[in-house]
């Protein structure tokens, strides 16, 4: 279906069109290399942005949180020392904590919690004295209240009880950063944090000092880092809880991850991955954040639209296909134009080769109808010389046959030439003896003449005597009777006569056209016989020329079986030719299948 509409459109958009689609694939394939290379060079970008962004925020928290414990780890030495040189002195420690709080805005509170006895075993004598509660514990708490600094103790009506926060560096002797909580200070709720530092002596833990902290500065850092417009920042503490973000209903809550971040974030290693969510396909990167020389580290997560990091790479994109389409856009009309000019040249070479193709064309049908006919009449030929032999074979036999006749004919004619002589010699007679019948006839008849006058003057004779004898009455009858037979007899005399002479006549005519028949057939037998000398003459030769004949037909008998053998390789040749014009007629078929192309084009 596609290739017959294909081929009903012109040479021009047969031209265009494939050229039109390779340089689209083409330039497709370029731009789609150069995008791919784009692609790995935005993720790539973004990747070492977002890297190079969150270590510097991670350092940046670091050192906000390092500087508490930094801090609370020199007030806890500085107690753990005067502990160890009996150099302890409540007033002065207390006075410490005070003056870390007030050197530092951001610090909300300073605090110390010692094990019953363990700064300077006086927990009794403290009792209920001033900074002390009931049990005289160092329980030491300055909070800042707005610009003022107040002193409280740990156990109070706010906090009775000692918590994790307490217990926890206790048991395992090491220093800690409490797990985010809520607090409201100066009316206002917070998100704090405390920097607790493990004073440990002679392997006992003894107390602790802390540093309590706000996390507004540390969320306000977090929302700074925004390697592009719709990247999204996390702190996530080591128990996966949301200490910052962007969202502050998320704060405090558990962080959400599918099991390959959480992964991850387990490692505590530098690292990115993409991962389907709720904005689509995003990138996160895993920035560790060390704290102190703590074992416990936080994360910053760095999580940015994958749309958002190949923006530019879009942008480069449809640049390139821009670039590409007006490429393609140049390249089509310098085709096309060219295209046209070629298709005019095509159209006249197509309306010469069209002319030439329907010139082989007839010319090949008129060479395979030649052909044809030539193979046709050779086959007849062949067929026709056979006959022509097996016939000039009856000939020379019946030509042998005439020469032997011929000469027969020739001695018979020999033989009829004299006997023809021999009855002209016997007509010549006979003429002269007809001549000399008729000369007797003409005497006969002249005799008969005179016969009839005899007769005529007989019965003049008797019809005088019959008169004579009636005039002699009875003396007369007997003669008048003799007289009567007479002239009876002398009538009978002329009619005979007559009828005689009649009869001589007609002989006479008889003997005169037999006279001239015989004279006219001595003339014939004198033709016959110049006649059957020159049959006889040309029996000779016929017999010579038969002989001649039959010599010459053997030779065309020779020449017949030599050119029956050319008409039958005539016969094969012009089955080839047949052959070979109906290969060309193949190629002229293709080629005016080539030219109906190019003519439609």
């Amino acid at each position: 279906m596609f290739i017959r509409g294909f081929r009903k459109l012109s040479f021009t958009q047969q031209l265009t069109l494939p050229i039109a689609l390779v340089g689209t694939l083409v330039l497709g394939g370029i731009a789609f290399l150069a995008v791919q290379d784009s692609f790995k060079d935005a993720k790539k970008s973004a990747h070492t942005m977002s890297e190079e962004m969150g270590r510097k925020y991670a350092q940046q928290i670091k050192s906000y949180l390092d500087k508490s414990f930094a801090q609370a780890e020199v007030v806890g030495r500085h107690l753990a020392m005067e502990a160890e040189t009996h150099q302890q002195d409540r007033k002065k420690s207390y006075q410490l904590l005070r003056e870390v709080l007030k050197s530092d805005s951001q610090y909300l509170a300073t605090w110390s919690a010692w094990e019953p006895n363990a700064y300077d075993g006086k927990d009794a004598q403290f009792a209920n004295t001033e900074f002390h509660e009931k049990t005289g514990r160092v329980y030491p708490w300055w909070v800042r209240q707005g610009d003022q600094i107040i002193y409280k103790t740990l156990l109070n009506e706010e906090t009775p009880d000692l918590g994790d926060w307490y217990f926890q560096p206790m048991q395992t002797k090491q220093s800690m950063l409490v797990e985010p909580y809520k607090d409201t200070v100066n009316g206002k709720e917070l998100v704090m944090t405390s920097a607790v530092y493990t004073v440990v002596q002679n392997g006992t833990a003894k107390g602790l000092v802390g540093i309590d902290i706000s996390l507004d500065t540390i969320k306000e850092l977090v929302a700074e880092i925004r390697p592009f417009a719709d990247s999204q920042s996390f702190l996530v503490s080591d128990k996966m809880m949301v200490v910052a973000g962007p969202n502050q209903d998320e704060v405090m809550q558990e962080f959400r991850a599918d099991s390959a971040l959480q992964a991850l974030l387990q490692k505590h290693e530098v690292g990115g991955i993409d991962i389907n969510t709720e904005r689509g396909k995003e990138f996160f990167l895993v920035m560790p954040v060390s704290i102190y020389d703590l074992s416990q580290k936080w994360t910053l997560v760095i999580r940015t639209p994958e749309k958002t990091i190949l923006a530019s790479a879009y942008a480069s994109l449809w640049r390139q296909l821009g670039f590409s389409l007006v490429g393609l856009m140049m390249l089509m009309s310098v085709v096309y134009f060219g295209a046209k000019r070629s298709e005019k040249k095509i159209s006249t070479l197509s309306q010469g080769l069209s002319e030439s193709s329907a010139g082989i064309t007839e010319d090949i049908q008129h060479l395979n109808s030649t052909g044809g006919q030539l193979a046709e009449s050779s086959t007849r030929a062949a067929a026709s010389i056979e006959e022509t032999v097996a016939s000039l074979e009856e000939i020379t036999s019946m030509v042998r046959l005439n020469t032997g006749n011929a000469q027969n004919a020739a001695m018979l004619s020999g033989d009829s030439a004299r006997l023809a002589k021999t009855g002209e010699e016997k007509i010549l007679e006979l003429v002269q003896t007809m001549t000399q019948i008729e000369s007797s006839s003409q005497k006969i008849e002249e005799i008969i003449s005179i016969i009839d006058d005899i007769a005529f003057q007989t019965n003049l004779l008797a019809l005088n005597a019959s008169v004579e004898a009636a005039r002699a009455g009875e003396h007369g009858k007997g003669f008048a009777v003799v007289a009567e037979a007479v002239r009876s007899l002398a009538q009978r005399s002329a009619v005979a006569a007559k009828d005689i002479t009649q009869l001589i006549s007609t002989s006479v005519v008889q003997v005169k056209q037999g006279t001239v028949l015989v004279r006219a057939n001595g003339d014939v037998l004198k033709q016959m016989s110049s006649s059957i000398e020159k049959v006889a003459t040309l029996n000779s030769e016929i017999a010579s020329a038969s002989q001649q004949q039959s010599a010459g037909i053997e030779q065309i008998n020779v020449a017949i079986n030599q050119l029956d053998q050319v008409i039958q390789g005539n016969a094969a040749e012009a089955g080839e030719i047949v052959n070979t014009a109906a290969h060309i007629s193949e190629k002229s078929a293709v080629m005016n299948s080539t030219v109906k192309v190019l003519s439609a084009a």
